[in-house]
């Protein structure tokens, strides 16, 4: 007896289910849990320490709650999460993500559409004037591209952001478990 095997598109369908079960799995661990000690203030630009927000340049911003999420060996891309408050006037829209622990980032969106949500590459997020973008695990944010080595967490990742006017802002981001 032979038996034959229907061709069709179940098997991109269950991959395509599994990654989005993946993605699902992975935000939902990595929300932020509350913290047991008090928060110290948002750190301005112009601070630096070793976990904190450090600039290289004129983007008119504050970064807090900066953080990479470390993935197991062998993973070669990770998301990085943050809240970007301006500090300015006029809207900043943001182009350009880079980092040396990456061979190349993204700026990337997340959108729920038909019940189906979903995450693509942009060319552009914006900080509203006097407002805030926050990158998270559930909405836009970044990633870091074909890692040139695993993160381990405690490092502090260096990653620069760029605007569409050439202004930078770099954030010293500690790598933290899911």
């Amino acid at each position: 007896m032979t038996s034959t095997r229907r061709a069709g598109p179940a098997r991109p369908l269950l991959i395509a289910a599994l990654l989005i079960l993946a993605a699902a799995l992975a935000a939902a661990l990595l929300r932020p849990r509350p913290a047991t000690t008090s928060t110290p203030a948002p750190q301005t630009t112009s601070q630096a320490s070793p976990a904190a927000t450090a600039a290289s340049g004129t983007l008119p911003a504050r970064v807090m709650d900066a953080r990479v999420v470390a993935v197991p060996p062998g993973i070669r891309e990770t998301s990085v999460f943050a809240t970007l408050r301006s500090t300015g006037d006029a809207d900043v829209r943001l182009t350009e993500v880079s980092s040396p622990a990456a061979g190349h980032a993204m700026l990337m969106v997340t959108r729920t559409q038909d019940n189906m949500t979903g995450m693509s590459m942009t060319d552009a997020l914006t900080l509203p004037a006097g407002g805030t973008l926050t990158l998270s695990d559930t909405a836009d944010h970044l990633m870091l591209m074909d890692l040139r080595e695993p993160l381990q967490p405690g490092q502090t990742i260096p990653i620069t952001l760029t605007d569409d006017q050439g202004r930078t802002l770099t954030i010293q981001a500690p790598v933290v478990k899911p």
